[in-house]
């Protein structure tokens, strides 16, 4: 069986998993699209329409859903994973999510027989490394209310004019310019690292980030999100299932 993976062509990624030899397809692409067509499985860590509904016909029934979440479901998602009319199975990473999900008497239309219960590879590696720093993690989620339309066929959003006057962006900058933290870094020699969820990253500027919070992002940083994890003493964040790492 012949396995492509797709990306955008311009992601910083490209070259590294082309050189690691994986079979890549540029998303939007006229090939993606043929081999998308006459696939039978779709395995993603993204459960959007752009990804489960790419022709907008649903695919006439003819594909597998294969959801490799890339966190852990802590609250009720039923009617998100219920509305997936293809989705063939689903991996869980801890034993209280998976009885959520799988048992009877709940409101997903899911059982054991399309819920596994795998866990996550890279909380493994969380465990085998103990090197702290001080460091300090800022990680928040984002809304789904302040988050611009989502463009056809693709994870980008237009830009929310009136984001930064929303409660979430206002009261996460006076975090970041807090004199606590400030101190923290002058008087106690910790990093702050602020990495903000993709949805916010377009908002970045607005947040004017004082000049002791260094920003993190895929391409502006030199290492892994599993790196940032393993380093940090403390991590703040709001209700983002981040938190489980």
């Amino acid at each position: 069986d012949n396995c492509y993976f797709a990306l955008t062509r311009d992601s910083s990624d490209w070259d590294r998993l082309e050189r690691e030899g994986f079979k890549l397809l540029d998303y939007g692409s006229d090939d993606f699209e043929s081999k998308l067509k006459h696939c039978s499985k779709i395995i993603s860590s993204h459960l959007d329409e752009y990804v489960t509904n790419y022709f907008g016909d649903e695919y006439e029934n003819s594909k597998q859903f294969v959801f490799l979440q890339h966190g852990i479901t802590k609250d009720n998602m039923s009617s998100w994973f219920n509305s997936k009319k293809n989705l063939h199975c689903l991996i869980t990473a801890t034993q209280n999510e998976y009885d959520s999900i799988a048992n009877n008497f709940n409101t997903y239309k899911l059982s054991e027989k399309e819920v596994k219960f795998t866990g996550f590879p890279r909380h493994d590696e969380l465990l085998k490394n103990k090197d702290k720093q001080k460091n300090i993690l800022i990680m928040p989620t984002w809304r789904s209310k302040l988050a611009g339309r989502t463009l056809q066929n693709s994870s980008i959003r237009e830009i929310n004019s009136n984001f930064m006057h929303s409660d979430y962006a206002v009261e996460w900058k006076n975090i970041l310019h807090s004199c606590t933290l400030k101190a923290l870094s002058q008087n106690y020699g910790y990093k702050i690292i602020f990495a903000p969820h993709i949805n916010v990253s377009p908002y970045i500027k607005d947040f004017d980030i004082p000049s002791y919070v260094e920003i993190w992002t895929k391409d502006n940083y030199n290492g892994s999100i599993q790196d940032l994890f393993i380093s940090s003493q403390i991590l703040i964040t709001d209700y983002s299932s981040v938190a489980f790492e």
